[in-house]
């Protein structure tokens, strides 16, 4: 717990010396990925910036000889009377040590960055004078909000359901099979009782297909109760139900897979020439046009992956298979299987990442387009950014790698 207070106060002495205009430019850089972690650090620093909040807090404590110590002990009651783990904290900076804060923490600490700090803040500080977010300051002319919950359902017919603008409950009927709607995911069902895969007789195959746009994402759950999490600029075309000998979806993009068993039905998802077969476990794939490279990687279970007639593998869990144009079909083992689904967890993950491989990722969930200057090659990053973050947060971030951006409309501008 001493190495959480110890934070603290070194946040405190950053907050306090950059209103005094006496932070370096590391240091600066230090506070400015705190301020971006969280919404709560950034509203803490805006609070610790206005005059009047900081003069009633101090009144609320004994005597200036007694505030640290009287500080530590609110938060350390908060700290025993809480759930540690209730609202920890849900983004790990980059190339800064994580610290797990809870909701009460980080409301308490307040409390215990004042004690050590506040005197001589007001000491200092002009009270005629309150600013309020300037270290986000940088050359970003506008702000881009984040994806979210959007994708657009074709019909077999050819017509076209926007889902994040219809309501929720039943969107469709397609045959015996409904088609519902809840906030963020989709599902198929029924009308039959004694249906309870799916595998509804029609007269013809007929199919649908899930499209996120840039900047969206949705889940699926299939007529045989497969699930499916959409990553965003991605589509899924899947038949109503599955009448076949295999169940068979074709993916464009990336998508994550919960397979339901059914072994007299395997599943199979086509994907850029490569055929995934499965009877029930859990996979993620990568096949964005613009990655040059088809990933499956498998999480529980065992899949089969193939290319034409002559490639194969067999993943075990923690495996990945990779099918890159030019080369043959390879497996890769001790893949770090977290990371690969932290897009479906709500986080951008970098594991020595270099530049383009990163601002990839910004363009399809920020819907925005990147541009270089200048030799920014041999910059690599690692850690993970929340992806509910807006965009000039997570540019700030990333920033603390020496590289720079200008953000103007929805253009990126990437500089040393």
């Amino acid at each position: 717990m001493s190495e959480d207070f110890d934070y603290i106060e070194k946040i405190a002495g950053l907050i306090i010396r950059y209103h005094n205009e006496a932070l370096s430019e590391d240091e600066l850089l230090e506070l400015r990925v705190w301020c971006a972690q969280s919404q709560a650090n950034q509203a803490l620093f805006e609070r610790l910036s206005d005059p009047e909040f900081v003069k009633g807090k101090i009144r609320e404590l004994p005597d200036i000889k007694s505030l640290k110590e009287a500080g530590w002990q609110q938060v350390r009651a908060v700290i025993e009377a809480e759930d540690p783990d209730v609202g920890a904290a849900s983004m790990i900076p980059v190339s800064v040590k994580h610290i797990k804060w809870t909701r009460y923490f980080m409301a308490a600490s307040i409390a215990g960055v004042l004690a050590i700090g506040a005197w001589l803040y007001i000491k200092n500080l002009s009270l005629s004078k309150t600013k309020t977010s300037p270290v986000l300051a940088s050359n970003i002319k506008n702000d881009v909000a984040p994806g979210g919950n959007k994708a657009i359902l074709t019909l077999a017919d050819g017509s076209r359901l926007t889902l994040d603008s219809v309501g929720n409950g039943t969107i469709a009927q397609q045959g015996n099979m409904v088609v519902k709607k809840n906030v963020g995911a989709l599902a198929y069902s029924s009308t039959s009782l004694h249906e309870k895969t799916g595998a509804v007789v029609y007269e013809q195959l007929a199919y649908n297909t899930l499209t996120t746009p840039a900047a969206g994402q949705f889940q699926l759950s299939l007529p045989d109760g497969s699930k499916v999490w959409l990553n965003n600029a991605s589509s899924l075309r899947y038949p109503v139900a599955f009448t076949g000998k295999t169940r068979e979806v074709e993916l464009q993009g990336e998508a994550y897979f919960e397979v339901a068993k059914n072994s007299t039905q395997p599943f199979k998802v086509k994907v850029g020439g490569v055929t995934v077969n499965v009877l029930g476990t859990s996979f993620n794939i990568a096949a964005y046009s613009n990655e040059n490279m088809i990933r499956t990687t498998l999480l529980t279970g065992g899949v089969g992956v193939s290319r034409g007639l002559s490639e194969a593998v067999v993943l075990k869990p923690g495996e990945q298979a990779q099918a890159a144009p030019a080369g043959s079909l390879k497996t890769v083992k001790d893949i770090d299987t977290d990371g690969v689904v932290a897009w479906k967890n709500g986080l951008f993950h970098f594991e020595k990442a270099d530049i383009q491989t990163v601002m990839r990722q910004l363009a399809r969930w920020y819907d925005v387009d990147v541009v270089y200057e200048g030799n920014i090659t041999g910059r690599l990053f690692g850690g993970d950014i929340q992806r509910n973050l807006n965009l000039s947060q997570v540019l700030e971030i990333l920033q603390k790698n020496q590289v720079h951006f200008d953000l103007e409309g929805r253009r990126i501008t990437v500089r040393p």
